[in-house]
């Protein structure tokens, strides 16, 4: 199975995940994923019928009634099929066993903090812990509630679990970083950063103009061939 992981893939794989306990309407799916705090998918209803469509048309649900309340628009209820079952399985095996490079925006940001001065970096990354330390918060308070309140199993309450230790860690790796600023082990300005790149291009440029050069002789100069002085025989003649 050709391993997907674009986020309205989430959304397809997360509804197949929840007709797999049992057959739901649309609508019941869009309250299952605000109760389990399925934030990437919550409030994307048009994403959401749309992975309903894809997954029909691949075989992988059926509907099996449809029903209408007064006014109401038509609901349709839907189940997994037995090979949406089998898609499931491999999906999430494939998404646990292979490590995907979905380069987060703040690895991006890290990965550029010579741009901007340190100054800005340490202050920036301090109001950073801040959000995370809320966020962690607002994380842990959702885990109690779906615990206590909505009775629900720490099988499916793991995606927090992973959130909130995902949240500390980074942290924890933040406060390493900015204690290295502070400390001196971690320090930048602009003249050490011109200057690096510039040694950094510099070293580029000789060692391209090397190969050029080798390049360049080696068509000029292309490689005698040794006489041959075998005899027929193989026999050498001096």
């Amino acid at each position: 199975m050709e391993m997907r992981t674009r986020p309205k893939d989430m959304v397809a794989l997360t509804t197949l995940g929840l007709l797999h306990e049992q057959p739901f309407h649309p609508y019941e799916i869009q309250r299952l994923l605000r109760e389990r705090h399925k934030s990437y998918a919550v409030g994307k209803t048009r994403t959401l019928y749309r992975a309903i469509e894809e997954l029909e048309s691949a075989g992988y649900i059926e509907p099996i009634e449809t029903s209408r309340e007064g006014r109401r628009p038509e609901r349709t209820v839907y189940r997994i099929t037995p090979e949406g079952s089998e898609e499931l399985e491999n999906w999430l095996a494939d998404l646990l066993a292979t490590p995907v490079d979905e380069t987060p925006v703040f690895r991006v940001a890290v990965g550029l903090l010579g741009y901007i001065t340190q100054e800005r970096a340490e202050a920036a990354l301090a109001r950073r812990i801040v959000g995370l330390h809320a966020r962690v918060a607002s994380l842990e308070a959702a885990l109690r509630m779906a615990q206590d309140d909505l009775g629900l199993p720490r099988l499916v309450l793991l995606e927090l679990e992973h959130a909130i230790a995902l949240d500390a860690a980074e942290i924890a790796w933040i406060r390493s970083v900015t204690a290295d600023m502070q400390s001196g082990a971690l320090v930048w300005n602009e003249e050490l950063i011109r200057a690096h790149f510039e040694a950094m291009h510099a070293a580029d440029a000789a060692r391209r103009n090397r190969h050029r050069d080798h390049h360049l002789a080696k068509l000029l100069h292309p490689a005698r061939r040794e006489p041959n002085n075998t005899s027929p025989e193989g026999k050498r003649i001096d």
